[in-house]
């Protein structure tokens, strides 16, 4: 009997990092017999997830560069090296066959603390425009999966694979209907969704918020994601609205994408990957303070496509948003168009895709099994 396979995954501070990882994982669980470490920060959405998960989670000091002056910059060589020196020891008591690195800037320290080991490294980029970390050290690792042809643009070098972003997909499909009726909508009725995270989005609420006053929902209904920490704000006013369904948070998205028409919601990575697999089009309003402004690149790809319209979330948002939503509520064509060309842009198999392609590799180079 061959050993398990040992994987590290290096990525997290988000959900955007964490769970490209987390879907490759369950994917390898289902091919081979492994075992797994990620490496994170005690910061990050990981410390909550990863216990949960019942994986064994390595903690660094390590913390972003502020691109501003701050106090907080000062620490950042004693931390980068702490981590280094923390990743390196971890690596050589694990001994994994393989790192993968899902992004965040605890990748870092981990993927040079393995290219330094000579363990094989890998990175799996889920943004048009790659974060500094991967472009750092895209030229060193083996290969880099980039969800957009665009990010392969701005590491030049670099034994780059256009592969769609790894996302965990329901196995079974259930038609609008059946979603609505789950969810407690009606049945026949256009429906929009519009969703900005867990903790919701203010701009995207107060802009919804801003269409509901001035607008009487006749064939239409909202199914309307707040976020947890909004949804006492706009519930009193907007729950006994007719047409409009207001949730704090929805756990479970795929019979949410299902129910509806098209959707109006950020540009994070991860979300659009799912849009593109679900085929529902969006209007997408980037967090503009994102890293990089990379929700804005990610938005422009989709525009580009014809697969969505990007919308810049200013002071002009509340009234561009309500002209936005009247025209795809009026040109059924329009949504259509988009929704077809949304379609083109997903792919259900890209964790297995990815997967596949590093089992080869570690095949190829004798390393496992």
């Amino acid at each position: 009997m061959s050993e398990k396979l040992r994987l590290a995954f290096a990525g997290g501070g988000t959900a955007g990092h964490l769970y490209p990882a987390y879907n490759l994982l369950k994917v390898f669980e289902k091919k081979v017999s492994c075992e797994a470490l990620f490496f994170g920060t005690g910061r990050g959405i990981e410390s909550e997830k990863v216990p949960r998960w019942g994986y064994a989670l390595h903690t660094l000091p390590v913390r972003g560069f502020q691109r501003r002056l701050t106090v907080a910059n000062l620490s950042f060589p004693y931390r980068l090296w702490q981590s280094l020196r923390m990743s390196r020891a971890a690596l050589k008591q694990f001994r994994p066959h393989v790192v993968i690195g899902s992004g965040g800037y605890v990748m870092g320290p981990v993927l040079k603390a393995a290219l330094k080991s000579g363990i094989p490294s890998l990175i799996q980029e889920q943004n048009s425009y790659p974060g500094v970390t991967t472009r750092l050290l895209a030229q060193k690792v083996e290969k880099v999966y980039c969800a957009y042809e665009e990010a392969a643009a701005f590491m030049s070098g670099a034994n780059c694979r256009i592969v769609a972003n790894p996302v965990a997909v329901p196995e079974k499909k259930i038609s609008a209907v059946e979603a609505r009726q789950k969810l407690g909508l009606h049945p026949r009725k256009k429906t929009l969704l519009v969703f900005g995270g867990s903790l919701g989005a203010g701009s995207i609420n107060r802009a919804v918020a801003h269409w509901l006053r001035e607008t009487e929902l006749q064939d239409v209904q909202l199914f309307w994601q707040t976020g947890k920490r909004q949804y006492e704000q706009y519930a009193p006013g907007f729950k006994n609205k007719a047409h409009v369904h207001i949730r704090p948070f929805i756990e479970d998205m795929w019979p949410a994408y299902a129910a509806a028409d098209f959707a109006v919601c950020r540009a994070g990575a991860m979300s659009l990957a799912e849009l593109a697999i679900a085929a529902l089009p969006a209007i997408l309003i980037p967090l503009g303070s994102a890293a990089g402004d990379h929700q804005t690149k990610n938005a422009r790809a989709m525009e580009r496509k014809g697969a969505a319209r990007l919308l810049k979330d200013d002071n002009q948002l509340n009234e561009k948003l309500k002209v936005e939503i009247t025209r795809w509520l009026e040109d059924d064509g329009l949504v259509e168009t988009y929704k077809k060309n949304m379609a083109l842009l997903g792919d259900p198999a890209a964790a297995e895709i990815i997967v596949d392609d590093i089992l080869q590799l570690l095949k190829e180079k004798n390393i496992w099994p």
